[in-house]
């Protein structure tokens, strides 16, 4: 088999909009990688989250993609399973291309924990790059547009650490909605509220709560992320964040759970699964 260059990757094969999920794994994976998901057309792209660490780099590299071409980021909360994969990303964004801008979407936490990390991390990539990043500080309610991407950044609320969602209103009115690394919560209904995709984290499977205990690490099981998915009458469940110790039998069983109580399409991934929408 010919040997690929990462060098010269390139994204030719974007087609429409699409999820990329590049981690689907909970915060201590077996089989899996943590949180990422990479939402792009022919226009634009954000990375959801940047998963724990290096092997956000082996997943692009699965997919044929190039990890350069990310020009957005929206890092949900600093929790290691979502935010170490930055400093992997900063280090291409150094060695395999020109400086370019480029925007992190954050709280001011987030920007703190980043400060953090490449004050002894990878600093020799991070200062020839860090005048290009430009962070944008979120508040609840804040605005921002992507080309003709309408966001909306939301507070959670989370009973953790600080930690935003975001809706995504593309040119055909189309509205994407991602919760964050918690369930819905009621006091932001109305921003969420009729969303075409849904993005949803999931645990574990209802039955098996004894053995991964969601709650306690504020989660939720696939029965109650597809109740949440119909309470605001969302029209397509993609979920994420989930346990895989399952991961073999993940996507029937899961999708199984879920058709009872979601009449919409549902889609369980696994990691460098697309979803078209």
């Amino acid at each position: 088999m010919k040997k690929v260059d990462f060098y010269i990757l390139k994204n030719n094969n974007i087609k429409m909009r699409q999820l990329v999920f590049l981690g689907t794994g909970n915060g201590m994976p077996i089989s899996s990688s943590c949180t990422s998901i990479l939402v792009e057309d022919t226009k634009n792209n954000i990375l959801l989250d940047t998963g724990g660490g290096h092997d956000i780099l082996t997943n692009f590299h699965k997919l044929n993609r190039n990890p350069t071409e990310v020009n957005n980021i929206f890092i949900t909360h600093y929790d290691s399973d979502h935010i170490l994969g930055i400093i992997p990303l900063v280090r291409t964004f150094h060695k395999w291309e020109k400086p370019r801008k480029r925007r992190i979407f954050c709280s001011k936490e987030v920007k703190k924990a980043i400060d953090s990390l490449f004050k002894y991390v990878a600093k020799k990539h991070y200062d020839p790059v860090k005048e290009t990043l430009e962070f944008v500080i979120l508040k609840h309610g804040m605005e921002y547009g992507i080309g003709k991407w309408k966001l909306k950044f939301f507070n959670i609320k989370s009973r953790a650490s600080p930690q935003f969602g975001c809706t995504i209103v593309f040119p055909d009115k189309t509205k994407l909605a991602f919760l964050g690394d918690e369930p819905l919560r009621e006091y932001y209904h109305g921003i969420v509220m009729d969303s075409d995709v849904l993005i949803h984290e999931a645990f574990c499977l209802d039955k098996d709560q004894d053995i991964f205990k969601p709650h306690a690490k504020n989660h939720c099981t696939v029965k109650e992320a597809a109740q949440n998915a119909a309470l605001i009458n969302a029209k397509k469940l993609a979920l994420f964040h989930m346990e895989d110790r399952t991961l073999k039998t993940r996507k029937k069983k899961y999708a199984t759970e879920a058709k009872k109580y979601f009449n919409g399409n549902i889609f369980v991934p696994v990691d460098c699964d697309t979803f078209s929408f």
